[in-house]
């Protein structure tokens, strides 16, 4: 349904040595050195796997943060765990061009202040994010409309423009998220089959998960959308290394951060930046789909020693 996004740099498709995330997850070779650009969700995640296994990497983002959809303090804490991986980063410096090097390729940048810096390495790592998989389709003779990017334009219930057509996975150019592509089926089933009823409305706030070291999954709303939105806010946080899960596993790296609705108790967002993250982030999902308050959390008994434990000290402060 989608396909890597390759930016109009100059020398990038020529080179060889250039390798989008389906490259990266199919070299035969372990190379030594390696240049990300993008600073985004598949850069990163990639950054840490290889690093992980002993290559050098530079991320180099156009932006001044890394994964801007959420708050600084926690993606902070997460670029000063991956510089203690051996991880280099590169902000504010948009890639100008791609050379060729003996060495395999040579990055081109500006920085902020208009120098310009190289970075060479075995392989450039092209993470700019993915775009839908529509230019081949012609979906304009049936009447199917897409948007600038060639995402399908599908109403809340994934019809198109056209009648009895409906879309479903990363065509439709949102959250590109495999369980996502799941719930779309299960909508046109219903839309098929049953009684009509399901939406995609029917599944917010979603949860998403990042692969990094440690991982970072998050729900709802940023500390920094909650007062964009005008709500009243506490805020809380809590080092991993609190949780004394996180010692046994000999991960304790990391943070976790709450957004709660000072008038109703309601859990406006999570974030957390810690070992299990993508498994303890489905735990307050149920929560805040069921509606129930903070106190939930806070009170539960968790079975011990375990991440989930760390929601009883997040929300312990409200």
């Amino acid at each position: 349904g989608s396909v890597n996004a390759v930016p109009p740099i100059p020398g990038i498709r020529e080179n060889p040595n250039c390798i989008d995330s389906t490259g990266a997850l199919s070299l035969e070779k372990l190379p030594e050195s390696m240049v990300v650009i993008g600073g985004g969700v598949i850069g990163l995640e990639l950054a840490c796997a290889y690093a992980a296994f002993g290559t050098r990497i530079t991320v180099v983002e156009a932006m001044d943060h890394m994964l801007p959809m959420l708050d600084g303090d926690l993606t902070a804490v997460g670029v000063a765990h991956m510089k203690k991986m051996g991880i280099a980063f590169a902000l504010e410096c948009p890639v100008q061009a791609v050379e060729p090097s003996p060495v395999g390729a040579k990055v081109v940048c500006t920085t902020k202040s208009g120098d310009t810096v190289t970075f060479e390495a075995e392989k450039v790592l092209v993470a700019i994010g993915r775009k839908p998989m529509t230019a081949e389709l012609n979906l304009e003779k049936a009447g199917i409309q897409t948007d600038k990017r060639g995402a399908i334009v599908v109403d809340n219930q994934l019809r198109t423009t056209a009648p009895h057509v409906w879309a479903l996975g990363d065509v439709k150019g949102d959250e590109q998220f495999d369980y996502l592509s799941i719930d779309d089926f299960r909508i046109i089933r219903n839309q098929l089959f049953e009684n009509k009823k399901r939406s995609t409305k029917d599944r917010y706030p979603i949860p998403f998960a990042i692969f990094t070291d440690p991982p970072l999954a998050h729900i709802g709303l940023t500390e920094e959308e909650a007062m964009k939105n005008g709500y009243s806010i506490h805020v809380a946080r809590i080092p991993a290394a609190m949780i004394p899960r996180a010692r046994t596993l000999h991960s304790i790296d990391g943070m976790l951060k709450a957004i709660v609705d000072i008038h109703t108790g309601r859990i406006l967002g999570c974030t957390l930046l810690c070992a299990d993250a993508p498994e303890v982030i489905n735990t307050v999902a149920s929560i805040m789909k069921t509606g129930q308050r903070y106190h939930f959390l806070r009170d539960f008994i968790f079975t011990h020693p375990s991440m989930n434990e760390g929601l009883n000290m997040l929300f312990k402060p409200f």
